[in-house]
């Protein structure tokens, strides 16, 4: 090879990689303003926080509803009314727990999340997070949150009309059912439904039903049966008194 023919040879591989040197940098241009965009399409999903958020009456400092007299343990359930499983945990392990709670031995405090509607493309869980709010500050959330359970859609997704939420209301007696329609309408604790949201993945709660004991999460994600959820949820209990 001559110096001339080196050199061109040089010069041709010096070409080569500033080229390669272009294209990566390209790629990692693209790669940030996906990675941007996506960051940025999760921030506009993400709930907003509204300290200031209008709160049922009763709620705790957290926005959960307590549920019950005893002073300790506490056991906080997260739940979407939208969940198939929270239907599943409520007909199977609730009615338990709700014998614990008349009997003085737990109190409950119930967090109702709605990010469902994101993934079934429905505003349900957030409305009948809503509606349970307005029953709420009537002193019936708790009979309400079981009507709503336990009329369930058996298809997920099928959601919940504002015309299903007053039945139920009415079902189980809310006193003023004029404030209470006006509550529905007005989505009044809208931004308590979202507070509650933001609260709940602020504690790590990435899915419903999630159980937690005196602030553990009681794992019973090994039980194979909704008896065995049962028996992690007294063990637990147990271990917390």
């Amino acid at each position: 090879m001559t110096k001339q023919d080196d050199k061109k040879a040089r010069q041709a591989a010096a070409q080569q990689a500033a080229r390669r040197r272009t294209r990566v940098i390209m790629i990692l241009a693209v790669f940030a303003v996906v990675v941007i965009a996506g960051v940025a399409v999760w921030a506009a999903k993400r709930p907003q926080s509204n300290p200031s958020a209008a709160m049922p009456a009763g709620v705790n400092s957290d926005g959960g509803v307590p549920v019950g007299t005893a002073a300790s343990p506490i056991v906080d359930v997260f739940e979407d009314f939208q969940c198939p499983i929270c239907k599943g945990f409520e007909d199977n392990v609730a009615p338990t727990l709700d014998q614990m709670v008349e009997a003085g031995q737990i109190k409950q405090v119930y967090h109702i999340m709605s990010f469902l509607d994101i993934n079934l493309k429905n505003d349900s869980s957030k409305r009948a997070a809503n509606a349970a709010g307005c029953a709420q500050d009537q002193g019936l959330f708790f009979e309400y949150h079981n009507e709503v359970f336990a009329n369930q859609p058996a298809t997920e997704g099928a959601g919940y009309t504002d015309d299903q939420l007053i039945q139920f209301a009415e079902t189980v007696g809310i006193p003023d059912m004029n404030r209470f329609k006006q509550c529905v309408a007005n989505d009044t604790f809208g931004n308590w439904v979202t507070q509650m949201e933001i609260n709940s993945e602020n504690r790590q709660v990435t899915g419903t039903p999630t159980l937690m004991v005196n602030g553990k999460v009681v794992d019973w994600s090994q039980a194979s049966t909704w008896n065995g959820v049962l028996t992690a949820v007294q063990e637990a209990i147990a271990a917390a008194q």
